[in-house]
């Protein structure tokens, strides 16, 4: 997968926030193949184990496994060899886990997926929550404003081997800039501009994400409570196309 070749189907991410395999189903059928892959999060799968993850995979979509792995080296580098098993298209960790654990969490994808003859899953790295701001790291002791902390992040797990970051699209623009563009950027805060903020403070709309250089749109609610999921999804669609 290149960068520069991603349809605006492949760019657009729903993200299932469920907890029963019941609203899964309907979820999936609702959004009715309209985009590539899903966003499964932890709610999920510590509500109905791993095994929803073949349900979702019956509909034909990718799965990005938001795991958001965060331990020692070793301990993540087992869990990656296991996730590689389930072929996900993507599975994401915590930067704050530091280098040794990103480098070693990539080659355990990529050792275990060659052993089956498969495409490893891309690593993605999740900087600083989009649910936090400048004053919610003053409360947890960081004296670091909060793009200082995503850019210290993103230097460290690229220098790493990663194959993309997850941040707000407030900061895509800016990352662009400073790191190139060798490396996918993925955005959840995502709202058109009619839409409620919810409990993200760091957000903006699928196209100005997209001319910031954001390659992958991470949206939720915002597609999956609207009574045509269909429609609301060729809102994010349209918005994408013209902002490439």
């Amino acid at each position: 997968m290149k960068r520069k070749e991603l349809k605006p189907e492949d760019r657009l991410i729903v993200s299932i926030d469920v907890s029963t395999r019941q609203q899964t189903i309907s979820v999936c059928q609702n959004i009715a193949n309209r985009v590539s892959t899903v966003k499964i999060g932890l709610e999920l799968i510590y509500s109905q184990g791993l095994g929803i993850l073949d349900t979702v995979k019956s509909f034909g979509y990718n799965i990005m496994l938001d795991s958001k792995l965060l331990d020692i080296p070793n301990t993540v580098s087992g869990a990656c060899r296991a996730i590689a098993q389930i072929k996900p298209f993507a599975v994401t960790a915590h930067t704050l886990g530091g280098p040794r654990m990103i480098s070693d969490a990539k080659a355990a994808l990529e050792d275990a997926s060659r052993e089956d003859d498969q495409i490893a899953p891309m690593l993605f790295g999740v900087t600083v929550l989009t649910s936090l701001d400048d004053r919610d790291l003053g409360q947890m002791g960081i004296d670091k404003s909060y793009m200082e902390m995503v850019d210290s992040l993103v230097k460290m797990s690229l220098n790493a081997g990663i194959d993309g970051i997850v941040c707000s699209p407030r900061e895509a623009a800016g990352l662009r800039k400073k790191f190139g563009d060798d490396f996918y950027l993925i955005t959840p805060g995502i709202r058109l501009a009619q839409d409620e903020k919810g409990d993200q403070k760091r957000i903006s709309t699928p196209g100005q994400a997209i001319a910031d250089g954001a390659d992958f749109l991470v949206v939720g609610r915002s597609i999956t409570t609207k009574d045509d999921v269909s429609s609301a999804i060729d809102l994010f669609l349209q918005e994408i196309e013209r902002a490439l």
